[in-house]
């Protein structure tokens, strides 16, 4: 009988233990995001071929909205220095981006980045220039891995663009859980964006960057002009095959955009656009102008950032007000 009673409570156990084990592997079917390997391979701004040999430690964000972008993914710590700082990010991020070191007010020279020692440098393509000796070649050559977020010099660039730029920064920092989120997160907001406009007219928009003295500098084929296109608009100029150029007032007035989005940074103030706008007789005319449809937005809203579904969203309340009442 004690045999028995003994057999049966170890069987007892056995489906114990199995039941938990099953358990513990249901739970565990979230697939784990695969840890980085090193080196990694990656082709930048002028097709240029850059490595990274080991997971960067000391890292320079040659431009603000590429330290949004590593604020995001929680590399604050790693930051040695920036430059430009010339625009706010994303709120979240403000406070830490606000002790951040400043190496240069605009762009870096060859010898302040390498002065720093840094293991990686990220940033627009304009932050890597043969004016400055720091292209993606030259960094190299000193042993320093560096990197031009994809929206800063591709033609056309949409908000894929910026996913791979997280895509290859989970990778490059060893993060891809948090990438994965951040990107998720912009999906489904833009996704609930789209939802809510599909079934609107589609609106003009104009994008007044700057005062030039032949015109308006404004955006083409860009991201911003893609990000109005998620939100219901059209850029008024997006058939140029450029990403920014000068045009006259006379088409901005012939087109007769219903909104206008003022790039807010640089030397030129919001308040000096602004006023140039509603003060400039010829332009009166224009049915944002008249009707007060105009928008700003930061330089880290329009360009590639942890704020660019929330710059979708912007762009669509003004372009369909009613659909966010």
């Amino acid at each position: 009988m004690k045999k028995i009673v003994s057999l049966l409570l170890a069987l007892l156990m056995c489906l114990v233990l199995v039941t938990g084990c099953g358990k513990g592997k249901e739970e565990g079917n979230k697939p784990l995001s695969p840890e980085s390997t090193y080196p990694q391979e990656y082709v930048t701004y002028m097709d240029m071929k850059i490595t990274v040999n080991a997971e960067p430690q000391k890292v320079i964000a040659a431009n603000t909205n590429v330290a949004d972008q590593l604020y995001a993914m929680g590399l604050g710590d790693r930051i040695i220095g920036v430059c430009y700082k010339n625009s706010l990010i994303n709120p979240k991020y403000q406070a830490e981006y606000d002790k951040a070191r400043i190496i240069n007010e605009k762009a870096a020279t060859l010898e302040q980045l390498v002065a720093e020692e840094p293991d990686f440098v990220y940033g627009r393509s304009s932050a890597f220039s043969e004016k400055n000796g720091t292209t993606h070649d030259i960094l190299t050559s000193y042993g320093i891995a560096s990197l031009s977020s994809i929206e800063g010099y591709k033609l056309g660039a949409d908000v894929e663009d910026v996913y791979t730029d997280f895509e290859i920064l989970g990778k490059i920092f060893n993060k891809q859980e948090r990438a994965q989120e951040i990107i998720d997160e912009m999906k489904a907001k833009i996704a609930s964006v789209e939802e809510a406009v599909k079934d609107k007219e589609v609106v003009k928009v104009f994008v007044y960057d700057a005062t030039r003295d032949e015109g308006a500098y404004t955006c083409g084929n860009n991201f911003t002009a893609k990000l109005i296109r998620h939100a219901g608009g059209v850029n008024i100029f997006e058939d140029m095959e450029k990403t920014w150029a000068v045009v006259s007032w006379e088409s901005v007035i012939d087109a007769n955009p219903d909104v206008i989005i003022i790039n807010d940074y640089g030397s030129e103030t919001l308040e000096h656009k602004i006023e140039m706008l509603k003060s400039t007789p010829a332009l009166q005319s224009i049915t944002a102008v008249k009707e007060g449809n105009i928008v700003s937005v930061t330089l880290c809203e329009c360009f590639a950032s942890s704020m660019t579904a929330d710059t979708v969203e912007k762009f669509a309340k003004a372009c369909h007000p009613d659909c966010f009442q």
